[in-house]
């Protein structure tokens, strides 16, 4: 038998594990009954609390447990459940994790439940958002049809198996995407881009055109725009305007699910903010929606088999709630599903470890793709049709397009002639062609870039042979976008392979519930976007997009509803909380304009940027703008800081709105040069 003392309990209280059961002993009683001291939990129970991270609450440490109150219980004949045995720093009905499209439509959800409801995001306010702020912005829609939807999404499992259930909660959703965006989050439809014929984009409206159901099957923009944050932008002020309801804490990570080890319920979550840890009660529901792991190099390299990559979109999206949902005991699906990037065979230039990738081409065929331009791998061979058109990052194989087998590194060759033409059509970034290298020889490129010298020398004869006869035996490359290499001069660049995002994470069910391994919901936990996204094989563009507004939507009311009473849990000690109330400890809401000081002549007000409003002070010289201040700004550093340190001197002089809308934006920070007009044009409406 091994006897364990808990810290916080006196020597009179002991904790002992026998054979199966974890019992706790109390001098002068020795039966076993409800309402006794002695009380019994399994073994697997106990253990299970411990394997989850809560094996401290297990021995009555989790949240500084007190011992009194179970004394006090005892006596009292009374019981209490395990979510009693944690000292609670804050409660909500529902608490969602991610700032991410999928976290606020779950959040508003829930509100819309008359849940209260906060929202955790790891991230400070301008880095938050995840995908949802770098994405194209765009969303699927099967034009309110939904038989043809459910034929397309089928055709793109490629064979594999998704739960019907689940498969037709998605196809509701992008069926009616448009109708839902416009009657229950105030967008307009009238604004809403159908892409189908809007030059290179439509080659992704649809992106399957061969697929049954295609022709009812559009990528739509939210505007006349896109990748420029503007759904995201929507989204979240749809939650600012939900701040009597909805609470945001910023710089708060969520460490771990906190779970009742008996009944698997999830009861809150351990946050860790402003430097300490912080227990936060979800009476109702947690929310998973901290998207996927393409930023956690250790998790894509078991998961994908990808090493030499960059991220595209969210830097941070790291596999957080994917590695609490393991801890939970949750099902995993979709693990080895990812998108990439367009061109070049989903290729980057060879950015830095920090940096997002950078697309080499966009759904088009240039000098960059065509002509003498091979990609080669470590040892000096093709393993792409680096001509082919991908389709997030997929290419053609076996009858379904699959993303490639990239290599661990690999190179772009092409020639004196292709190197002119890149340049003259400005398709070289000057941020990387310090890295090119040219030789005057095959053998010299390999002896420098550490490929085979006999497998580079017949890559390359190989590849002029299939120029000239205008056959492609390795790749399937076309005849019309092959040309010899001119053997004046060769050049190598490093690249590495993109991933624009995950797929995979806990499975989830029609209702959004994070299921275990053996298929059954975890109770209170659900997941929206991209943790544990629905796509197992091909990718219509924009419909992560409508899957984080279609599993949000389900996510939010179910975590919403009302739940059963937990059962009492006897073993455990309970512990007297004194939360935060909602509202008290909150990041969100609009930014408070009175709180500037302004005197006589100046005006403060704000505009929406990248990373939020971006509040400025006009100090008016007459009818003319003396200076604009700008008071608050989180734009990303090096982008939208850009405009704040270029654009206030730009206002001095002006005297209206049309003047001032007149303006050039500062290049590379459009929406934060537009968030700094709008707010100079606020101020300017305000003077006398």
């Amino acid at each position: 038998m091994a006897l364990l003392v808990s810290p916080n309990q006196s020597i009179r209280t002991l904790i002992c594990v026998r054979k199966n059961v974890l019992v706790t002993l109390r001098p002068g009683i020795n039966k076993t009954r409800k309402g006794a001291a002695m009380t019994t939990i399994s073994r697997r129970s106990f253990l299970g609390g411990a394997a989850g991270g809560l094996g401290l609450a297990a021995l009555g440490m989790l949240g500084g447990c007190a011992p009194a109150n179970a004394k006090a219980n005892a006596e009292a004949g009374g019981s209490y459940t395990f979510a009693d045995t944690v000292a609670w720093d804050a409660e909500y009905d529902v608490v969602v994790l991610g700032m991410g499209i999928s976290g606020m439509v779950s959040a508003k959800t829930a509100a819309d439940s008359n849940a209260s409801v906060v929202i955790i995001e790891k991230c400070p306010e301008g880095e938050a958002g995840g995908n949802s702020k770098v994405c194209g912005q765009m969303f699927a829609w099967g034009h309110q049809d939904p038989q043809t939807t459910k034929a397309y999404y089928q055709g793109l499992s490629g064979g594999r198996t998704i739960p019907e259930p689940v498969l037709d909660a998605i196809v509701d959703g992008v069926t009616n995407m448009a109708e839902i965006l416009e009657t229950e989050f105030d967008m307009d439809s009238k604004e809403f881009w159908v892409l189908n014929d809007a030059g290179a984009l439509a080659k992704m409206s649809p992106e399957y055109p061969e697929m049954p159901g295609s022709e009812h099957m559009s990528l739509v923009a939210t505007h006349q725009g896109v990748s420029d944050s503007y759904l995201f932008k929507h989204m979240k002020q749809v939650v600012a305007d939900r701040s009597d309801t909805i609470d945001v804490w910023y710089n708060s990570p969520a460490v771990e699910l906190v779970q009742d080890p008996d009944t698997n319920t999830i009861v809150g979550v351990t946050v860790q903010r402003d430097g300490k840890i912080m227990h936060v009660r979800a009476l109702n529901g947690v929310c998973l929606c901290t998207g996927g792991f393409e930023a956690n190099r250790d998790m894509v390299q078991h998961y994908l088999n990808v090493i030499n990559y960059a991220p595209a979109g969210g830097l941070f999206n790291t596999g957080d709630g994917i590695r609490m949902a393991q801890k939970a005991s949750a099902d995993l699906w979709h693990m080895d599903v990812y998108e990439g990037l367009f061109g070049l065979g989903g290729a980057t230039w060879n950015v830095a470890d920090d940096e997002h990738a950078v697309m080499i081409s966009t759904l088009q065929r240039n000098a960059n793709n065509t002509g003498a331009a091979i990609l080669v791998g470590a040892d000096g061979e093709r393993f792409l049709n680096e001509s082919e058109i991908v389709r997030h990052g997929h290419m053609y194989h076996n009858g379904i397009w699959e993303n490639p087998t990239y290599p661990e590194r690999m190179w772009y060759v092409f020639d004196e002639t292709q190197k002119a033409q890149m340049e003259a059509d400005e398709l070289l970034p000057a941020k990387y062609v310090d890295q090119m290298m040219g030789f005057d020889t095959v053998e010299a490129m390999a002896e420098k870039t550490g490929c085979d010298p006999t497998r580079l020398a017949a890559t390359i004869e190989a590849f002029n042979s299939f120029a000239q006869n205008g056959t492609d035996y390795t790749a399937g490359r076309d005849a019309e976008y092959m040309r010899a290499f001119d053997g004046q001069q060769y050049y190598a660049m490093p690249m590495k392979s993109a991933i624009l995002n995950t797929q995979g994470g806990p499975r989830r069910n029609e209702n959004a519930e994070v299921v275990d391994l053996d298929g059954n919901a975890i109770p209170h936990l659900y997941s929206a976007g991209e943790c544990g996204g629905v796509t197992v094989c091909m990718y219509q563009g924009g419909t992560n997009i409508a899957e984080c507004i279609t599993f949000g939507r389900i996510a939010g009311k179910n975590a919403a509803a009302e739940k059963d009473p937990l059962p009492t849990y006897e073993a455990l000690i309970s512990v007297k909380s004194s939360p935060a109330v909602p509202g008290e400890i909150t990041d969100g809401g609009s930014v408070d304009l009175s709180s500037f000081e302004k005197g006589a002549n100046q005006y403060v007000a704000a505009g929406s940027g990248m990373g939020g409003d971006v509040v400025v002070r006009v100090t008016m010289d007459g009818s003319k703008i003396g200076s604009v201040e700008v008071m608050a700004q989180d734009e990303t550093e090096g982008i939208g800081s850009k405009a704040i340190e270029q654009l206030p001197a730009k206002f001095v002089g002006l005297s209206s709105a049309d003047e001032v809308a007149a303006l050039d934006a500062i290049t590379g920070a459009t929406v934060t040069s537009g968030a700094l007009k709008q707010a100079v044009e606020d101020c300017l409406a305000q003077v006398g």
